[in-house]
């Protein structure tokens, strides 16, 4: 019928809207007006569903509320436009927030040093400590001894004065030796200076030959050289010196070491300070050879003995 028409159309207009859960307004509105047809004139009165939404509500007069007309210290919903204390963060009605300033953002958690972190901190701060008292100790507790005076010596003197002059050649006065081939070849051909002369033992291959050095006064030793029989047949047929054992009379250790089959001079490192006597032991030997037909001999041979250092004063 043309009466449930208009009420189907004024349902459906309002629906969208869905406004079943709104407060009830006491006084509802006056239905829209519509011109009656004849044969509604006749019929029975509109129904009340064509006024009223079926929940008791009124849509439109509840949509929207007039800003101007909300008491003092209130605000309006942005969203449904009701009214709401000025204290309120939400609405009463719809549960939406009233305010539209954008969120607080919570800062960022300050970042949390680990004990590595920690600990090289702790470190750098001593660190820093320490070399602020020592700055302040330098600064405030100095004696003035570090003042270096213009034209003055500033050299320190020690107990013990030390030679800085290049070592020089010391003379044993005595040479004696475990056994002598002849008085050709005693063991004074050692330090006399010739080199047409030399050592040798009495046929012991030079295992266990000792050589024995003496000085009139005092000595500091620095080294000693030694040096081989330089006539080269002469080198390859007798035997030679190769492990020794050196003991100067003012040290209490034993100085061994070495020597290389070679005729050139070999130096040993001395370190003595109050020398008067000096002994070689002949622990090892290098072997002799032959030279063409020549047979290699049985004795050991050694050309010079040298001695550098400084002598000693008082």
């Amino acid at each position: 019928m043309n009466g449930d028409d208009r009420n189907d159309q004024f349902d459906d207009l309002f629906e969208p809207f869905e406004l079943s859960d709104a407060p009830q307004d006491s006084t509802p509105a006056p239905p829209p007006p519509a011109s009656p047809t004849p044969d509604q004139s006749a019929s029975a009165p509109p129904s009340p569903a064509s006024t009223i939404d079926v929940t008791g509500e009124h849509p439109v007069s509840q949509q929207h509320v007039t800003p101007s007309g909300q008491p003092e210290g209130s605000k309006s919903c942005p969203s449904c436009g009701a009214s709401n204390p000025a204290y309120n963060h939400h609405c009463e009605r719809c549960g939406s927030r009233l305010s539209t300033d954008p969120m607080p953002v919570a800062p960022a958690p300050a970042s949390r040093s680990s004990a590595g972190g920690r600990a090289l901190g702790v470190l750098a701060a001593s660190v820093l400590v320490v070399a602020m008292i020592a700055l302040v100790m330098n600064i405030f507790g100095g004696d003035g001894g570090g003042e270096v005076i213009e034209g003055s010596d500033t050299t320190s003197s020690s107990s013990t004065t030390l030679p800085v002059s290049a070592p020089v050649q010391l003379e044993p006065v005595t040479a004696s030796a475990s056994s002598e081939f002849s008085e050709q070849f005693s063991a004074e051909k050692l330090i006399d200076g010739d080199p047409e002369t030399r050592w040798n033992d009495a046929g012991l291959r030079g295992v266990g030959a000792w050589l024995e050095f003496r000085f009139a006064e005092p000595v500091q030793l620095t080294e000693m050289v030694f040096q081989n029989v330089q006539d080269d047949e002469s080198f390859k047929r007798n035997y030679k010196i190769q492990g020794y054992q050196i003991e100067v009379n003012d040290l209490n250790t034993t100085i061994s070491g070495r020597l290389q089959n070679s005729n050139e001079p070999q130096r040993v490192a001395i370190a003595s300070i109050d020398t008067i006597n000096v002994r070689v032991l002949v622990t090892t030997t290098h072997l002799a050879e032959p030279v063409g037909e020549l047979p290699p001999f049985t004795e050991l041979a050694l050309q010079d003995v040298l001695f550098f250092g400084y002598p000693k004063t008082e």
